[in-house]
């Protein structure tokens, strides 16, 4: 959605920015995670009720979101944690093979078997943009921290991000590569639920925006109908009269 649409007055829930019929804040859990997690986000998708790096924000209490902008780029020093560039991943599809920066380990980053406390240490930093605006980003943090790529298995199939169009064939949304990355961590509960949040918030939004048919069969291949029945049968839209 355009920022002209959103600074127009449309009304939204202050919260989960979609429109109070929708709303999907009774279905809200906050997430823990076991690392440091900041989202660096390109200033276009600022004020994007569909911006899963929003979404992010309002599910990872604890992450932080740095604005990126041309003309007031993010300084190293206000980015990078105590743990240093050493415990620093910035996660993106050039970086290494996340199993090759595992078996070689980090400065006072465990291996993830040890637990989750083992990942204290370590410091994640996603790139939330357009493609061309996530290669402009990184080019700009390049040197600060490790890049790291998911292996091919935690991305396997197409996009659930059906509120835009995926221009190529395994482009996934900001969630959905933090969902991955919680998964190869071996951190299902932290993962299982930030989906849940996330596909809710895809369902809904597309009801909020007329797609009705679109929207069932997003639902058809969801967990979402399961894991939070009642919101769902709350949100669907009421059957047509005869």
């Amino acid at each position: 959605m355009a920022r002209s649409v959103v600074l127009r007055g449309v009304p939204r829930c202050p919260h989960c920015q979609i429109a109070p019929r929708w709303c999907v804040c009774e279905g809200a859990r906050a997430v823990a995670l076991p690392f440091a997690l900041d989202v660096l986000m390109h200033n276009g998708e600022v004020w994007k009720p569909t911006s899963t790096g929003n979404l992010i924000r309002r599910v990872v209490p604890a992450s932080r979101r740095i604005v990126w902008h041309n003309q007031c780029l993010p300084r190293r020093e206000d980015v990078v944690g105590n743990g240093g560039a050493d415990a620093l991943w910035i996660l993106h599809p050039r970086g290494e093979a996340l199993e090759d920066v595992l078996r070689d380990g980090l400065d006072g980053l465990e291996q993830p078997q040890a637990g989750a406390g083992a990942l204290k240490n370590l410091q994640v930093l996603l790139i939330d943009g357009t493609w061309s605006q996530s290669n402009e980003m990184l080019r700009h943090v390049d040197g600060w921290g490790r890049k790291v790529r998911l292996p091919v298995s935690a991305l396997r199939g197409e996009s659930r991000y059906w509120l835009r169009v995926q221009h190529s064939a395994g482009h996934f949304s900001t969630i959905e590569a933090l969902i991955a990355l919680l998964n190869a961590l071996d951190c299902a509960n932290e993962s299982d639920t930030i989906r849940g949040q996330f596909e809710m918030h895809v369902y809904a939004s597309l009801l909020a925006r007329g797609h009705k048919t679109r929207a069932a069969q997003f639902l058809a291949g969801s967990p979402i109908g399961a894991s939070m029945p009642g919101l769902v049968r709350k949100l669907q839209p009421a059957p047509a009269r005869d």
